[in-house]
């Protein structure tokens, strides 16, 4: 590489804050600005309000000091599904600026397409007018219920259906609107939530079903959308704040691609708020990938294998996933560049 590519970090989060200390330690990346929210990081060093002590780069609540800086990449990382529309316009701004960006923050957007006709024209316009490109990326969606079926595709013969599931425990997941308002924990179980919305679902698991079944080939006639909840029989204290016995303490759902008169591939998360809940749910921490063809086959991902806290590391495994892509999103031609069309997202350095 002729010299190290200048990233900028967008939002220092649960995600981000683990971004800037891995760019910050890469050799092949220079990180030259921070934006951030809290008005309380606002002019501090960003290492230092990321518990890396001081590393000479200070954090801006300015979106026109960040377009103003020299930057190959930004890693945007906000909490964009919290507003599509506001991510969507700071997103084209920054690549009609000429810096190629790397986002984590709107799941739709890890296969445009999935977002509606409008996303896609204002993502290549922008991506046009800046000669730039654009890529979303995670760890599920992102890695799990993308590069693992298409990894895996190349063995089969024939697929009669696959599902990925994700199984995690929540209880140090520190984010209540989340748990409580959205999913709809610590809740009576028949209690409406957003989640049991089929639309709802749709914004994280749409992108996944469709970015699979055009990678191989294959056209969606419907999608299925599924929630089934389990109650706890006793309080249970988390960080986030408690639930009441009789509620909400674990649940599962999915969304589902009708293919061929059948329901073909299904992302599936099975959510927990301790590991004793629905004990006769599948349980583990990580991810699985079960496929019915030929040949059959299963394969299971764990995380957090030495016992660390799971929400935390898989954190930090979307946050590599956004690094990683760097460098060949900033080589690929301008326009949006899906997994379909970068090539294998490597963990370049990760030996040393």
């Amino acid at each position: 590489m002729a010299g190290k590519l200048r990233v900028i970090q967008w939002a220092t989060g649960n995600v981000g804050k683990h971004a800037v200390a891995a760019v910050h330690e890469h050799p092949d990346l220079e990180l030259v600005g921070a934006r951030v929210y809290d008005e309380a990081k606002v002019g501090r060093d960003i290492g230092e309000v990321c518990g890396l002590g001081e590393i000479g780069v200070v954090a801006t609540a300015d979106t026109d000091e960040i377009l103003a800086l020299d930057a190959d990449c930004v890693l945007y990382m906000a909490e964009g599904e919290w507003n599509p529309p506001a991510a969507l316009d700071d997103v084209c701004r920054l690549l009609r600026s000429g810096k190629n960006v790397v986002s984590t923050a709107v799941t739709a957007w890890i296969y445009p397409k999935s977002a509606g006709d409008d996303v896609v024209q204002r993502l290549e316009q922008a991506c046009r007018e800046g000669g730039t490109s654009f890529h979303a990326t995670g760890i599920q969606p992102g890695w799990a219920a993308e590069v693992l079926p298409l990894t895996m595709s190349g063995l089969f013969r024939r697929i009669e259906s696959l599902r990925v599931q994700e199984l995690m425990d929540y209880t140090t997941y520190n984010v209540p609107f989340v748990l409580f308002d959205v999913m709809g924990f610590g809740k009576a179980p028949d209690e409406p939530v957003p989640m049991d919305d089929p639309a709802v679902g749709a914004l994280p698991f749409k992108a996944p079903l469709m970015l699979v079944a055009d990678g191989l080939g294959a056209t969606i006639d419907d999608f299925i959308w599924e929630r089934s909840v389990a109650t706890t029989d006793a309080p249970i204290e988390i960080q986030a704040g408690r639930i009441e016995a009789g509620t909400v303490s674990a649940q599962r759902f999915s969304y589902t691609a009708v293919i061929g008169g059948r329901p073909a591939l299904t992302v599936e998360h099975i959510t927990r708020i301790g590991a004793a809940q629905a004990p006769d749910w599948p349980n583990g921490r990580g991810w699985k990938v079960t496929v019915q063809g030929q040949p059959s086959m299963v394969l299971e991902s764990r995380i957090a294998i030495n016992g660390e806290d799971d929400t935390d590391q898989g954190c930090l495994g979307t946050a590599m996933h956004a690094i990683h892509a760097i460098a060949p999103v900033c080589a690929a031609a301008p326009g949006i560049r899906t997994f379909l069309d970068l090539p294998t997202i490597v963990g370049r350095g990760v030996l040393g």
